[in-house]
């Protein structure tokens, strides 16, 4: 994945007080709850197929995303 986000560094928590559209906000994958870092609770949240291979479209609506990688040179 990071061909395709070569100019983005990693996403860090910062706190809800920070103004950087790309920092967390309220996760801090150190903070421990029922003896686990959130790293270690929420390590297989994204799954591939429907994150980034899913255009974003659901039985509500159509799809809403568009990824570098979906998009065709040749017709």
């Amino acid at each position: 994945m990071s061909n395709y986000f070569k100019n983005i560094d990693t996403i860090k928590f910062e706190g809800k007080e920070s103004d950087n559209p790309l920092a967390f906000k309220y996760y801090d994958e150190n903070k421990v709850v029922a003896g686990k870092t959130l790293k270690e609770h929420l390590r297989f949240a994204v799954a591939y197929w429907h994150t980034f291979n899913n255009k974003g479209g659901d039985p509500f609506g159509a799809e809403t995303e568009i990824f570098e990688w979906d998009k065709k040179d040749d017709p």
